[in-house]
């Protein structure tokens, strides 16, 4: 068995590599080639890269991608050493993947970007960071991309590369899901280019106090990764429109509505806001808040609210009234309002108790537990919040289970 893994292309083949789990060659990741081009039949090779100097069985594992750089192929894999969370680099003698040389430390850190406390809110105080799990490193744009699980965080780095061997130096870091996002990897297409689709994909694994309880992981709908400057951002695929049922789409504006109007009813619904920035400029709004109130009850006292408030400058998701069990959660991501685009877009897929909110290329996935004395699934509705007395549009969805 192994962790997580991974499938690269060449011109003489396809190589699969992964973690061994256990037996003689614990540790090492091993290696397998397609012997068709459906990737149907596989020939395995057994370990192919050894234990990195320096790292342990318990901190060496999940195989990067291959990739290409000045005419020479690497492979990353994820560890942790004396110096930190390190991307172990390991150089392909050629493009079959059967033997390599170790060249140090692609990048390494000894501190995460902040952490995530007990109740999945993210917090801006560093602390150490010793391993880093699920790497991926890609060229996208003019940049290259680094992500990875630094265990109380799951991060981006966006930056340059130069050298040889070859040496990451980042420019800008932060959070692949403010909420609960535990690990992300990305794919793309077969021969990639620094232009090429990238899209992440993404799961959820921390224990949340207002998830259902004895709930495992669950995957999050793939999301559209793209660089501007050097921020990293995450956008809904544009496949999720096929989630969408028919004849459910309503549209309003927020010079339309109350507070209180019910938007749509449902458990399974997608949440479209568009708000244009007032002449005077997005920093020009000191107090407020734009969003939605979703998965709420009939009697309107319990619900989970997601949107941007201008006041704290941030993405938030505020569970306080979500469910049964009183609490006091409010997750949130920065955003300050100079990273706005003159209309600003948030986006919310309400998944059951799994939902995920975008705005602003960043991302938050709140789980919770609505409790049935509350109200039935198909009986929750959504409503907007603008005390910022903004004029947005709103576009609703029921959609497909």
């Amino acid at each position: 068995g192994g962790d997580t893994g991974s499938i690269t292309p060449t011109p003489s083949g396809a190589y699969a590599f992964w973690p061994i789990m256990s037996g003689p060659d614990h540790g090492k990741i091993a290696s397998a080639v397609a012997t068709d081009m459906n990737f149907t039949t596989w020939k395995m090779r057994g370990a192919t890269i050894p234990i990195a100097p320096g790292a342990t069985l318990s901190n060496y594992r999940d195989p990067t991608r291959g990739w290409k750089y000045k005419g020479k192929w690497y492979m990353g894999v994820g560890c942790g050493t004396k110096n930190g969370a390190e991307y172990c680099l390991w150089e392909a003698h050629d493009d079959t993947f059967a033997n390599f040389t170790f060249r140090g430390a692609l990048f390494s850190t000894k501190t995460t970007y902040g952490h995530t406390d007990k109740n999945i809110v993210w917090q801006p105080q560093d602390v150490a960071a010793t391993m880093m799990e699920c790497p991926d490193f890609f060229p996208l744009g003019d940049k290259w991309v680094l992500l990875g699980s630094l265990f109380t965080t799951n991060q981006w780095w966006v930056g340059t590369l130069t050298g040889d061997p070859p040496r990451f130096t980042p420019e800008k870091v932060g959070i692949i899901d403010y909420g609960n996002g535990y690990a992300a990897k990305t794919g793309t297409t077969m021969n990639p280019t620094p232009f090429s689709r990238r899209v992440a994909f993404a799961f959820t694994g921390w224990h949340e106090p207002t998830m259902p309880p004895n709930c495992g992981r669950s995957l999050v709908i793939p999301r559209e990764v793209s660089v501007q400057g050097t921020e990293l951002m995450f956008t809904p695929i544009p496949e999720t429109r096929n989630l969408r049922i028919p004849d459910t789409h309503r549209t309003w504006t927020t010079t339309m509505i109350e507070a209180t109007d019910s938007l749509i009813q449902g458990s399974h619904v997608e949440l479209q806001m568009n708000c244009s920035a007032p002449s005077t400029g997005w920093d020009s709004i000191k107090q407020g808040q734009i969003g939605f109130r979703t998965l709420a009850s009939l009697a309107g006292d319990k619900y989970i609210e997601i949107g941007y408030d201008f006041s704290k400058s941030s993405a938030y998701a505020d569970h306080s009234k979500c469910c049964r069990q009183p609490n006091t959660i409010v997750q949130r991501a920065p955003l300050a309002t100079t990273l706005l685009q003159q209309t600003l877009q948030l986006s919310v897929f309400v998944d059951g108790g799994l939902i995920e909110a975008y705005i602003g290329g960043r991302v938050l996935t709140p789980l919770v537990t609505p409790s049935v004395i509350d109200g039935m699934p198909d009986d929750r509705v959504s409503t907007a919040v603008n005390s910022a007395n903004l004029n947005c549009e709103l576009d609703v969805y029921s959609l497909h289970y």
